[in-house]
């Protein structure tokens, strides 16, 4: 049954999701309405991050620091800024950035935005959160769009994130990842071990016959 919803989801829905989302759309969850921009990763198709979000919510937010990274939408980043996090949303797409910044002053948010390549160009400081719904497909991504679905043909996005992490964590702070059963997880916790972190799978669900898993990563 999860073969045949694959392949419905790859040759069916897919082509007709492709075609929706060539538009700016709009999303409603839980009282926060967001614009989607065309080519920004919609919330309501792509389910990890919805269910990124139902997992750590459970985390107590309320003054501290909260980094997204590739925020898209910012469903994440201004459903935890209402909770009481400062939060920054960053994301390297110039039209998801466009996206925030809407949503921003549409919700009346004091979300921080900020346009960056990963921790390129964020001000060196440390986060009690840092939240990410990563590219994980092996592939060089050919423009922004691509790069929220592919990291690179040699995980380029990891050993990035990886090697840039540490300078903006502390001893407590916690860090949560979204993977997917279609992507190369041993490789992944391979590079971050390179850099001496380690992976505690936090929950799994099966989402339209993909396994879905959210991990929180620990220095070790």
């Amino acid at each position: 049954m999860f073969r045949v919803a694959k392949w419905f989801l790859t040759h069916v829905s897919g082509p007709i999701l492709k075609w929706y989302l060539k538009k700016d759309r709009n999303f409603h969850y839980n009282g926060i309405d967001l614009l989607v921009k065309q080519g920004v990763f919609h919330p309501g198709f792509f389910f990890s991050t919805k269910f990124l979000l139902h997992t750590i919510n459970k985390e107590p937010v309320a003054g501290l620091k909260f980094l997204e990274l590739g925020a898209g939408s910012g469903l994440i980043s201004f459903y935890f800024s209402r909770k009481g996090a400062n939060v920054l949303a960053t994301d390297i797409n110039s039209k998801a950035i466009e996206g925030l910044e809407f949503n921003q002053k549409n919700l009346k948010s004091n979300v921080q935005i900020l346009q960056s390549d990963l921790f390129k160009q964020i001000p060196k400081q440390t986060f009690d959160i840092i939240v990410v719904n990563p590219p994980f497909y092996p592939k060089n991504p050919q423009n922004q769009e691509e790069m929220a679905w592919f990291c690179g043909a040699d995980f380029q996005y990891f050993y990035n994130f990886f090697s840039q992490i540490g300078e903006y964590i502390h001893a407590d702070s916690k860090v949560f990842m979204s993977l997917s059963i279609d992507c190369n997880i041993p490789k992944i916790q391979e590079i971050g071990t390179e850099y001496n972190f380690k992976f505690s799978l936090l929950e799994k669900k099966r989402i339209l016959g993909e396994l879905n898993y959210i991990y929180q990563i620990f220095k070790s």
